[in-house]
């Protein structure tokens, strides 16, 4: 009975060991905390679009921690708080600015600490930093996608615009052509009755001058001349 118990114990061990060296393991890739060797601190976010649980936090590339949890505040309006598990030899300053921004194109999000260039106190235990979200260059290209289907269809428009104004200009340039030849026409067919006018006005102008001509002479004679009429 001594001996199966012992056994027993045996196997016990052999099964706890390697399950605890694994729990351990997956802790420290985690970024939990092991003997004061990391610390946590708060990442204030308006969205977690960017940022998840295991987001990786890096300090100029080098990796200093992970994102172990995500807490909504609800007032004054909705935020969220990230815990950041990060490295205790990493000297990380109060106003540091915390960047979220992707590794590429079709990379994880990352959250790269920037120290402030005047250093002051040490950030501590549970303290707050500002998350600012750096646009990435996927979305750039998602815009700039979305802008050239918008400049397609546009000019697409632009020429059926540009195909039945055609067909309008050429409509007008015949009516032009019509009304310009009907206006010379009438010049035409006016002309005669034109030179007609001028002969009678030049007749009667003569005639004018012919009286008057003759009462500046003889007005006495004129007017006279005229009662007896």
């Amino acid at each position: 009975m001594k001996q199966m118990s012992k056994n027993e114990l045996r196997v016990g061990l052999f099964i706890l060991i390697p399950v605890a060296f694994l729990f351990v393991f997956i802790m420290l890739k985690l970024g939990y905390s092991i003997a004061g060797s990391t610390k946590d601190i708060y990442l204030k976010i308006d969205s977690i679009s960017s940022v998840s649980k295991g987001t990786q936090i890096k300090i100029k590339g080098y990796t200093i921690g992970r994102v172990v949890d995500i807490k909504p505040v609800y007032k004054p309006a909705l935020h969220f708080l990230a815990v950041l598990r990060v490295n205790n030899d990493i000297e990380l300053y109060e106003d540091c600015s915390a960047v979220i921004q992707n590794q590429n194109i079709i990379g994880d999000s990352v959250i790269e600490l920037r120290n402030p260039d005047k250093k002051g106190a040490l950030l501590r235990e549970n303290d707050v930093i500002e998350g600012f979200e750096y646009v990435n260059l996927e979305s750039i290209l998602q815009d700039v996608h979305i802008l050239l289907t918008n400049l397609t269809g546009t000019v697409d428009v632009v020429k059926q615009i540009a195909m039945e104004s055609r067909h309008n200009v050429r409509s007008l340039l015949d009516d032009l052509s019509t009304s310009v030849a009907t206006v010379n026409k009438v010049l035409d067919d006016s002309q005669k009755d034109i030179l007609s006018i001028l002969a009678s006005f030049r007749v009667t102008a003569k005639t004018m001058a012919e009286i008057s001509e003759e009462l500046k002479k003889h007005p006495i004679k004129f007017l006279t001349q005229g009662k007896k009429d």
